[in-house]
């Protein structure tokens, strides 16, 4: 009954978000305006509504503000998922090295130009190339170990390999405005996010959760350890590919349209066990519920603050996600000395 009353809080706020937050950027308009064109697009109902806000809201706005949700879902259930594999509460999404072969990827195609015939699918492309190179290296170097410190300590050097290339790329960039575009892809942005962007990520996080709900008993009885899990007859190497694998087709399609978005899905997943327990079942709904709201707000601020300039989202979620980090890290471990 008290998850019950949490998980109704949460989503009453995350509506409240929903129409809120679609007031504010480079451009206010009012909150009747909003729910006139919402009415208008999903009722079915003509409203009065000046022509230049209802572009805004519905053409520009309403998609990142869907993707943004998205984002904040599969960043902390790819979080959650890490952290479980790992036995570490230090694990985050890009620990296995994913988002640095996306940036990789991402940073030849902006400065080196990518193939012609892929034009605007450029970036997206090479990002989600280097980020399947980087796991599939990772996946080699693993080989038939199923230990969690041998996977992290290959994803961290992978991560060097492929953040030593991106600045080497970097450095041989001859225009300025190729390395101001490179670094704010790599700080992250929802800018440019269009209805065509939402149905593919939609449908991989929609399947990725779904994945960690069917698999909530198993996920659960992994953190008690690879034998003693093995010795509960769970098929520990088995999961930890799938879980592996799934995680980085999720990071590398949402890496690929909006870039490398810090600290969501290391912090929120501790935010979804305080308010929830550490049962996967409760952590996901939690962490679903507290990364979506997270996420709508961090992009509101990113194009609001310094209006009509946007901050990359990855500098606000990163200013925002680690002193919160810190405060978790300060309340769970007070008592040791």
């Amino acid at each position: 009954m008290q998850h019950t009353i949490k998980i109704l809080i949460l989503s009453a706020i995350l509506i409240v978000s929903l129409v809120t937050s679609l007031q504010f950027g480079s451009t206010f308009i009012p909150l009747t305006d909003v729910l006139n064109s919402l009415s208008s697009h999903l009722g079915g109902q003509t409203l009065v509504i000046p022509h230049m806000n209802d572009t805004i809201l519905w053409d520009i706005r309403l998609p990142r503000l869907m993707y943004s949700i998205l984002t904040g879902i599969g960043l902390s259930a790819v979080g959650l998922l890490m952290q479980t594999v790992t036995r570490n509460a230090l694990a985050d999404p890009y620990v296995l090295g994913v988002s640095s072969g996306a940036s990789t990827g991402a940073v030849f195609a902006i400065i080196c130009g990518g193939l012609p015939l892929l034009g605007a699918y450029n970036t997206p492309f090479f990002a989600s190339f280097g980020a399947m190179l980087s796991i599939i290296l990772v996946l080699l170097c693993v080989g038939k170990s199923n230990s969690p410190v041998k996977l992290i300590l290959i994803g961290m050097g992978m991560t060097g390999i492929f953040s030593a290339l991106t600045m080497m790329i970097i450095y041989g960039a001859k225009h300025e405005a190729q390395v101001r575009s490179a670094m704010f892809w790599l700080l992250g942005s929802f800018a440019g996010i269009q209805w065509q962007d939402l149905p593919l990520s939609a449908i991989i996080v929609a399947l990725f959760c779904l994945f960690i709900y069917i698999y909530k008993q198993d996920l659960d009885i992994l953190l008690l350890g690879n034998q003693e899990a093995a010795n509960m007859g769970l098929s520990v190497k088995t999961l930890q590919l799938s879980i592996v694998i799934t995680s980085s087709i999720v990071i590398a399609t949402l890496v690929s349209k909006v870039g490398v978005v810090g600290f969501i899905g290391l912090i929120i997943p501790h935010l979804a066990r305080i308010a929830g327990g550490p049962k996967h079942k409760n952590t996901l709904i939690f962490s679903m519920l507290i990364g979506s709201i997270v996420m709508i707000w961090s992009d509101v601020l990113s194009r609001a603050l310094y209006s009509p300039e946007e901050i990359p989202i990855g500098v606000l979620t990163s200013l925002l996600g680690a002193p919160l980090f810190i405060w978790i890290i300060m309340k769970r471990y007070k008592n040791i000395g």
